[in-house]
């Protein structure tokens, strides 16, 4: 059980576990002996008049620390209970309690051991309202919207089935400029709040004045008002406005939820914001800048755009390497401009096609497939690879390996980085601007296609096809969050259904170049021809039975 005396702070203080305290003289005075080597540790126990029964004082080779023991439950019998270290370890960053404090702590636990209570309930319930009292200081909203941004980065799957992260430089992502989409604007958005007066105001305490304060010299600056505040974007357009409000609200929901916070959606003070300002919010604006290969202006452009190409892919620029300070055309201009190409015959988002390596290229098949690490849905999708991009692709490889024999990289469409894809590919788009007058973003050819591809009657036959294969359920894996083999059997036979007006668009560009477009033999059945023939000729059905009962 250990010595029993009236405890001391100098004592505690000058005490070494080498030399174990094993009694007291007859003047009170503590005699010492050589600890044995068989002895792992020895108490103290805290007694006299100003001691305090139950007090323990535990003494190891490496610490001394306090103890209360005493009978809790009949269950339990008597127990100890650890209260904090009497002296301050090496490297220690626990809490040290002295002598008196250790006998205030005693005399709390004494007693709630006394009615049957378990002092560590107590502590750890303290803990957590402790805990949870520095998480509610901790998370201002410039906090939790970085937390937000780093849970919604989203993990994707690539051809090969391996789960890819998005935006933190893993095996796809190695430039900070291709991060996902979402990911890209939510960073904008914390970019453009921090110093607002929202951004370090705790969730806990966020109110609708903090939310006034900051969003609503953003909404005037949309409606083309002054607002002299040193956050927020420079110009503010509907849609910049909806992407502030969206993420920023986002943010707020998934730090409550986390505060384990009792609200519902009326609580939101961005949600009480956005409904008093209902009526100031800027209205839709129509975005109709494309592309047009009706328009003689565009197909101007895009004549200019082929004239590029074709002075790109000389030969001669491939020769020998350029400095940067060279004024003709680079090797890089060339895998620019295909990828401007690209753009218009399959209409992707640039991302997707910045990050194409070889392997999403099925020549076999004659498919694109776009894996889920790059589209803006996380999922695998696909597009028809038509004759026209097909040479794009074969040159580009060839070019590839003639720029860098040595390593020609993985990707289609490569920088003037070597190991990296194109990131900033607008000085095409300028220089064509100034040949042709025309200006126009790389997201107008993304819609130019969604304009112009086929025709009413292909376009109905179309649609039947695909909502008949999503009835199926084909159009998502288990969970909606992984493509199965079915799903990717059925975005095969979807760019099969959809490559007749893929076909169709291209040689009409093919046409405003000057290219040749070569006719497909009429060897298809045309339904519509035949059933006009079997109606004119009743007889016509008999002859066609009787070839097929009786083949040659």
């Amino acid at each position: 059980m250990g010595v029993q005396l009236e405890l001391t702070q100098e004592l505690v203080d000058r005490l070494s576990f080498k030399k174990r305290l094993i009694d007291v003289d007859p003047n009170g005075k503590p005699v010492y002996q050589s600890t044995p080597k068989n002895v792992t540790d020895w108490d103290i126990r805290d007694g006299g008049k100003k001691g305090e029964p139950g007090l323990i004082l535990r003494v190891t080779p490496t610490s001394l620390s306090w103890y209360v023991r005493r009978f809790l439950t009949k269950k339990t019998g008597s127990v100890r209970r650890s209260i904090a270290r009497a002296r301050k370890a090496d490297d220690s960053t626990d809490e040290v309690l002295s002598l008196a404090d250790a006998r205030k702590v005693a005399r709390e636990w004494l007693v709630l051991m006394e009615k049957g209570i378990d002092p560590y309930d107590v502590r750890k319930k303290h803990q957590a309202t402790t805990q949870h009292l520095a998480e509610e200081r901790r998370l201002t909203m410039g906090v939790a919207f970085g937390e937000f941004v780093e849970f919604k980065r989203k993990f994707k799957i690539g051809l090969d089935g391996v789960p890819i992260v998005v935006g933190i430089g893993k095996r796809r992502v190695v430039d900070a400029k291709l991060r996902d989409p979402s990911t890209e604007d939510r960073l904008k958005v914390a970019r453009w709040m921090e110093g607002s007066p929202m951004w370090s105001t705790p969730v806990k305490t966020l109110s609708r004045d903090e939310v006034e304060a900051s969003l609503t010299p953003l909404l005037r600056r949309s409606a083309g008002l002054r607002a002299p505040v040193r956050w927020g974007p420079k110009s503010v357009s509907k849609g910049t406005l909806d992407k502030i409000y969206r993420h920023l609200d986002g943010a707020w929901w998934r730090a409550v939820k986390a505060l384990e916070m009792k609200v519902t959606r009326d609580d939101s003070p961005f949600q009480k914001w956005r409904i008093e300002h209902d009526s100031d919010w800027p209205a839709d604006r129509r975005v109709d800048t494309a592309l047009d290969t009706k328009s003689d202006a565009h197909r101007t452009w895009l004549r200019a755009l082929y004239d590029m190409q074709q002075e790109a892919h000389d030969p001669a620029v491939f020769a020998k390497r350029v400095s940067v300070s060279h004024k003709g055309i680079k090797p890089h201009v060339a895998s620019m401009v295909d990828w401007y190409f690209c753009l218009i015959l399959w209409g992707t988002r640039a991302t997707e096609t910045q990050l194409m390596e070889w392997p999403q290229v099925d020549f076999e098949k004659h498919l694109i497939w776009l894996t889920g690490d790059t589209t803006k849905s996380g999922e695998l999708d696909v597009v028809p690879l038509t004759p026209f991009a097909t040479t794009i692709l074969k040159e580009r490889q060839r070019i590839n390996m003639l720029w860098r024999p040595d390593d020609p990289g993985k990707y289609v469409f490569p920088s003037r980085e070597h190991g990296r894809p194109i990131s900033s590919p607008r000085g095409v788009l300028t220089a064509l601007e100034e040949r042709t007058g025309i200006k126009l973003k790389a997201h107008d050819l993304r819609r130019s296609l969604a304009r112009e591809i086929g025709t009413d009657k292909d376009m109905v036959e179309t649609a039947r096809l695909l909502v008949a294969g999503a009835a199926l359920h084909h159009g998502a894996g288990k969970g909606g969050s992984r493509v199965t083999a079915v799903t990717r059997r059925y975005l095969e036979d979807k760019a099969e259904t959809l490559r007749p007006l893929f076909q169709q668009r291209e040689n009409r560009i093919r046409e405003i170049l000057g290219l040749a477009v070569e006719k497909k033999p009429d060897t298809d059945l045309n339904v519509d021809a035949l059933l006009k023939r079997l109606r004119e000729d009743p007889s016509l059905l008999q002859q066609i039975m009787a070839a097929a009962l009786n083949p040659r």
